[in-house]
């Protein structure tokens, strides 16, 4: 009977090693799922789950290089804080200076037309959690700024933004520069029509 099991069991390690190596020759996102789903507790599952997070955290890099836009530098750098291009996304975040408004300028720098914002996710639960941990990390160096999460815009993206204001241009970018020094994500923003803030 021992070699009846013993024969199973090869088979079964058969199954789950051209998994594996099936998953490794694909190398993408669905091949090493795949190889999860079916091989829960298969020889590879940790290299497997490593190789996933990696492969995500690639996809999120490369998206917010096609964008090029401080909100897509915000997503990353909430997924990946700690990410292999966190550095540059910060950077990026640093440099970014909002164009000017092309029409109404100088009402526009005169009175609060400006908002500065913290960060952008893709769901409302991960907003708030981001302003949680903003507010228990950094509770001294926002001081006494009211920050709000904003809804998707009809019609745009699906992100919730967390911002504080309305200030003026040079408020705006004053706060942003102090807390972009405490290593705070920030930029200013132009206030545009949106959706009403939850809270």
């Amino acid at each position: 009977m021992s070699w009846v099991l013993a024969a199973c069991l090869a088979a079964a390690c058969s199954r789950q090693e051209f998994g594996w190596q099936q998953a490794r020759r694909d190398n993408t996102l669905a091949a090493y799922r795949e190889y999860l789903e079916k091989f829960p507790a298969g020889a590879h599952v940790v290299e497997a789950r490593v190789l996933v997070l990696q492969l995500q955290e690639r996809e999120a890099w490369s998206l917010a290089g096609r964008l090029r836009t401080p909100e897509a530098w915000q997503r990353y750098l909430a997924d990946w804080p700690e990410g292999q291009h966190a550095e540059l996304a910060w950077q990026a975040l640093v440099e970014f200076i909002p164009p000017e408004a092309a029409t109404g300028r100088t009402a526009i720098a005169a009175g609060p037309g400006f908002e500065i914002q913290f960060g952008a996710w893709s769901d409302e639960a991960a907003a708030r959690a981001g302003r949680e941990q903003l507010l228990r990390e950094h509770a001294a160096d926002i001081g006494g700024l009211e920050m709000r999460i904003s809804g998707p815009a009809a019609g745009g993206p699906a992100l919730w933004r967390l911002r504080s204001g309305p200030f003026d241009e040079s408020a705006a970018r004053a706060h942003c520069a102090r807390l972009a020094a405490a290593r705070i994500s920030c930029f200013p923003v132009p206030v545009r029509g949106q959706s009403p803030p939850s809270r």
